[in-house]
């Protein structure tokens, strides 16, 4: 057998994208993956954000503590940072509840999805002896982080949004440990939230067909380990009875599901291309409303495209005033002081200034929010001129009857294939069991080794050959390169009509910053003049060190969220075109919304999804059937390898019979 972990990765996901949303109360039990977690312990809808639950494995007696990700307004100010330089409190907080609960239950797991993988990523980074598991997770603020950090494990799905952003943004690095993408999701933006937490409570039809939208559903797990497989060799197994028995059942019950809802993805897909013919193209919808689901989701689209959280950032701003105000009125009580001059000796030079810094801060700040308002209208402007571009030459001529013909030529080969493949390894599944059985069989004097060894091959069966489609042998051909060629003008259209608006807020955003800093220096140097006085008789000189203090401190956090923005903005706007890439999928799918062919591209790509785990979990068997004397595994290892032959030529003919997503 195979060591497990006390707590699988695939758990972990589910905890952190499903379970610490829910708040669940403590001495509350949850099912997850056939396994019972106990809440030990909750913190829920704190002032601060920082939300988190910790559980127990009731099986193996394991603590785990699941950071709750994005919650909303409250954490606003911390997502806007994370581009920035330093940990804000929220993370620094996250380390300090991690130790508290750590010295109390021996904490062995951290994870979280969204800012909560940023913050068990945070904690794991800061501290040698816990293991962060992550879904989707935030990027930690600029720095150096290790990526070979082997305690650190990220798991990304291919269309999630932050992900999405972040990537095209050029934040990649800011994830420390290893980091997996996983295919298991759709691009869709009915799906666009689930992809990132990776569970719903809706459920998402697509034809009548119930597209499945948890992130462990179809994953690639190990058949011995339990473990989501990504592509690199584990230690080999003994491959005993006990081993073989275990494949036997996994076959037949998971495998054996896995396979038949993809089979039914694609008969699905195969019935819209065969019924529905010339009229895959009925289009009946626009991409204004997508286009603003789609942007909202990036780093600072998410401000520039919604009102509310447009309301949330002028909030947050608005409190500039009064800790500017505050901190002048503390200088306006130091003019008034009889230790004036003293004072002025020390630091005549920052008293002068620090009331000026204090007052242009306040107009900045209505100056930011102005230019953020030409920014949305920007936006309302993409709309108009740029999204037109997208839909190009793509009318309801764009599937001529050579095309219509053409797909349906394809999907019946597919169809057929699709079928033979099912079949092959489903027949494995049958030919495992039968080992399994035979060695149930075998002589009870035997040791496991040698009841292997004396097991003969499984019968013989059909071989399966897929046939060679003749059709789409370039895809989606022509069509490709007419959704390539709109989507450029879209890129160059939109960048030239964002990039000087955010241009312009960046260049407020860094008058901010200074602004800030000169304050805040002037007032340390008020503060250390104060350290060289003191009025008898009376508390003035005590209080007005106070207030400094935390005026100081207010400042420090109002620059903090400003650089955020700041280097948020800076790195959109020049990113801006690799940005609008990385959500291709979405923008290219939104196209054909309310279409017969968006249920097509959508159906064959679940469907891939799931013949692609299957394909990994085979690669998998093989390897660790490889190099065994014993006939019967000998004879089982050639037929997984003749699976993965043929799942890789229906992966790449279910690509064919689609535009590229």
């Amino acid at each position: 057998m195979t060591t497990k972990l006390k707590t699988p990765d695939v758990d972990l996901i589910e905890l952190s994208g499903k379970w610490v949303y829910k708040h669940p109360n403590e001495g509350r039990e949850l099912t997850v993956n056939n396994t019972i977690y106990k809440v030990k312990e909750g913190e829920y809808n704190t002032a601060s954000g920082l939300d988190y639950m910790v559980v127990e494995n009731t099986q193996t007696g394991e603590l785990s503590m699941v950071f709750e990700g994005t919650q909303g307004g409250k954490d606003i100010v911390t997502d806007g940072t994370l581009p920035g330089s330093i940990p804000n409190t929220q993370l620094k907080a996250a380390n300090e509840a991690y130790k508290k609960e750590n010295k109390k239950y021996g904490i062995k797991n951290v994870s979280g999805n969204s800012l909560g993988g940023g913050l068990a990523n945070y904690v794991a980074s800061n501290n040698e002896d816990v293991r962060s598991v992550t879904y989707n997770p935030a990027i930690l603020p600029e720095g150096d982080y290790d990526k070979n950090n082997p305690r650190i494990t990220n798991y990304v799905s291919e269309y999630d949004p932050l992900t999405l952003g972040e990537r095209g943004m050029g934040y990649g690095d800011r994830l420390p440990g290893e980091t997996y993408i996983l295919q298991n999701n759709v691009p869709w933006m009915q799906t666009i939230i689930s992809n990132h937490v990776g569970y719903s409570e809706d459920t998402i039809h697509v034809n009548g067909k119930e597209i499945t939208i948890e992130a462990d559903a179809h994953l690639p797990v190990g058949v011995w380990s339990g473990q989501v497989l990504t592509g690199q060799k584990g230690k080999k197994i003994d491959m005993n009875p006990e081993n073989i028995r275990i494949l036997a059942n996994s076959l037949r019950t998971r495998m054996t599901e896995e396979m038949n809802t993809g089979q039914l993805y694609l008969d699905t897909a195969v019935d819209e291309v065969n019924k529905e013919g010339g009229n895959l193209d009925n289009r009946t919808t626009t991409l204004q409303k997508s286009f603003d689901d789609l942007l909202r989701e990036g780093e600072f689209g998410e401000i520039v495209t919604s009102l509310a959280n447009y309301s949330e950032l002028r909030d947050q701003l608005e409190k500039t005033n009064p800790v500017c105000m505050g901190a002048f009125d503390v200088v306006q009580k130091v003019r008034t002081l009889p230790i004036l001059g003293e004072i002025l000796d020390v630091v005549s030079g920052s008293f002068l200034r620090v009331g000026d810094f204090l007052l242009d801060i306040p107009l900045l700040v209505v100056d930011l929010l102005f230019r953020i308002e030409e920014a949305m209208d920007q936006i309302s402007k993409i709309k108009l001129q740029a999204v037109p571009e997208l839909f190009e030459g793509i009318d309801n001529q764009f599937f001529n009857d050579a095309m219509v013909a053409e797909l349906k030529e394809h999907y019946t080969v597919l169809d057929a294939n699709k079928d033979t493949v099912v079949k092959q390894v489903l027949t494995f599944s049958s030919q495992v069991t039968y080992v399994s059985n035979e060695l149930k069989k075998a002589d009870k004097l035997l040791t496991a080794t040698q009841k292997v060894q004396s097991v003969g091959s499984p019968p013989a069966t059909q071989s399966y050959v897929l046939e060679e489609s003749k059709a789409l042998k370039d895809g989606m051909g022509k069509k490709q390169t007419m959704l390539d060629k709109n989507f450029k003008a879209f890129s160059t259209k939109t960048t030239e009509l964002l990039v000087p608006a955010l241009d312009a807020i960046h260049s407020v955003t860094n008058q901010l910053v200074e602004a800030i800093k000169s304050a805040i220096k002037c007032l340390k140097e008020l503060q250390a003049g104060f350290s060289l006085v003191h009025i008898p008789f009376t508390d003035i000189d005590k209080d007005v060190r106070e207030k400094l203090k935390d005026s100081i401190k207010g400042l420090q956090e109002m620059k903090l969220m400003i650089q955020g923005v700041d280097s948020a903005v800076k790195d959109m706007e020049s990113n801006l075109p690799n940005v609008l890439t990385a959500y291709r999928p979405y923008i290219d799918t939104a196209l054909f919304e309310g279409t017969k062919f968006h249920d097509v591209i959508l159906l064959n790509k679940e469907a891939y999804n799931i013949f692609n785990s299957a394909e990994m979990v085979f690669e998998d068997i093989k390897y660790q059937l490889g190099d065994n004397k014993s006939a019967a595994i000998s004879a089982l290892d050639k037929l997984a390898e003749k699976a993965i032959k043929n799942l890789k030529i229906l992966l790449k003919q279910i690509e064919r019979g689609s535009i590229n997503v």
